[in-house]
């Protein structure tokens, strides 16, 4: 009678063991299913008419429609589930005369930037993401900016927090962005 309570036991805790493994996989958070996705889904290339610069965004981003931006020359992209990823690439007039060094110093105080650094014609800028001069609680940026004559090519991902990790193909691809 003893052999096959044991046995029993042995079965329901082998089965219970199972099931929860089972359960504990299944159930991700939603940071760990996007990272999962941008990791791997293939990306989409858009090409600006005006400009001719080229940026990859990934093929489950929504593309905003050009009928909504106003500036010529800008584009975005973007992922809205739960939690809103948006990657934007916008042209701005940079006064010739002045040093990329210079910009990155003007630009990582007006961005809020905690983190800042620039190379050749590059500026990479990140930190709290703020609008309009207010803080944006829970979310950051990623930016780059590329230096063509007087003009600064900017390619721009905004993010949750707890989403640093699901955006790092994306950080890498923007920090590599050769705008031709």
């Amino acid at each position: 009678m003893r052999k096959i309570t044991y046995i029993t036991m042995f079965v329901v805790i082998v089965s219970a063991a199972v099931v929860l493994n089972l359960k504990k996989k299944d159930f991700m958070l939603l940071p760990e299913k996007i990272e999962q996705l941008m990791n791997s889904t293939p990306m989409k290339c858009y090409k600006n008419s005006f400009y001719g610069y080229t940026v990859h965004y990934p093929s489950f981003f929504e593309q905003t429609p050009d009928s909504l931006i106003i500036d010529v020359g800008s584009c975005q992209f973007r992922f809205w589930n739960m939690v809103q990823i948006e990657q934007t690439v916008f042209v701005t007039y940079c006064p010739g005369g002045i040093s990329v060094e210079n910009i990155m110093d003007s630009l990582a105080t007006v961005c809020h930037a905690t983190e800042q650094r620039w190379e050749n014609d590059s500026i990479f800028l990140s930190g709290p993401l703020y609008i309009d001069d207010s803080k944006i609680s829970g979310h950051q940026y990623h930016a780059k900016y590329v230096r063509r004559g007087k003009l600064l090519f900017v390619q721009m991902l905004t993010y949750p927090d707890d989403c640093k990790k699901s955006v790092s193909r994306l950080v890498k691809q923007i920090d590599d962005w050769k705008v031709w």
